[in-house]
């Protein structure tokens, strides 16, 4: 159940003590909060959740130059506690889905109640940030495992990865699905890996099946990552799950590149896949998983209906 008092009351204090504190250096921090979180508001249809619009960064840019970072990092902090508020009390989050509104108000609680207004991270240009204001303001939807952007397209690149030659299939897969775009994009957040487990990746997929109704223009769901890659089905059959559950039930599987990235995400938390990669057994690979909507859909009712009973 959500519990909207909580938040709305972690919510409220945290912006109270934080414009409190600032006040004395930033008298009119009010409506500095007020001003930045709208100016955020008028977004393309494509802007992505790290995109601040120039008169917003204008506001932060403000600050920074005539108050220290302390102070910066503080109102950055204040500017998330106040956009829960906002959020919590506005008609989008009382229209959202049930599951999603649900995972949503987790984050919204745990948004309010982090105190620590000095996190290194408090900054524009910092992805943590980008995905704690994503998910204040509705920017980003909570799902499970992952988080949400709607206003995403697949990168036409993609069909061209591998060449001309392989070119023509993803194309086809493509155009069968509608499109290029729009599509919901999942992220990983640092702050939600306790959510990263099979059921987690359920409650993503269960998530994305009824925001399809909320966002009927979307064309289906898209991540990009090392753990799509098929070579894990032997180096770390534990994942499997990530690629078969979509990939048994209508996603595709598209190649993006080799190397890159790919071998510090694969090699970071496994001495096994760090091991292997070092002994050249192991190519970090990333790939592209794409699973249309109607396909989804049907996915997320045959679950539903097999958690029933």
């Amino acid at each position: 159940m959500t519990d909207v008092a909580a938040i709305q009351e972690q919510a409220a204090g945290a912006a109270d003590a934080l414009i409190k504190q600032l006040a004395p250096a930033l008298p009119d921090v009010r409506a500095r909060i007020a001003d930045f979180i709208r100016a955020c508001e008028p977004l393309g249809p494509l802007d992505h959740y790290k995109v601040f619009p120039a008169p917003a960064q204008a506001i932060v840019a403000a600050v920074a130059q005539t108050h220290d970072s302390a102070t910066l990092r503080r109102f950055l902090r204040a500017v998330l506690a106040s956009a829960v508020l906002q959020t919590v009390n506005g008609a989008r989050f009382r229209a959202l889905p049930p599951r999603t509104a649900a995972n949503q108000a987790r984050h919204l609680l745990r948004i309010a109640q982090d105190a620590d207004a000095q996190a290194p991270w408090l900054a524009l240009d910092q992805d943590l940030f980008q995905k704690e204001f994503g998910l204040a303001t509705l920017r980003l939807y909570a799902a499970g495992s992952q988080l949400v952007d709607y206003r995403c397209g697949v990168p036409r690149s993609t069909v061209l990865a591998e060449g001309m030659a392989r070119a023509l299939p993803k194309l086809l897969t493509m155009v069968k699905l509608g499109g290029f775009r729009p599509y919901f994009q999942i992220h990983t957040h640092k702050f939600n890996l306790d959510a990263f487990h099979e059921a987690g990746w359920e409650e993503c997929y269960l998530c994305c099946a009824e925001l399809y109704a909320v966002h009927p223009e979307v064309l289906g769901m898209y991540g990009s990552s090392w753990f799509y890659d098929p070579a894990l089905a032997t180096i770390s059959p534990r994942l499997a799950y990530l690629r078969d559950t979509p990939g048994n039930n209508g996603a595709a599987l598209m190649f993006v590149v080799k190397g890159g990235d790919a071998i510090n995400n694969a090699t970071a938390t496994s001495t096994s896949r760090r091991q292997l990669y070092e002994e050249g057994k192991y190519a970090p690979t990333n790939y592209m998983l794409v699973w249309g909507r109607d396909a989804q859909r049907a996915w997320a009712a045959r679950r539903l209906a097999a958690q029933a009973g």
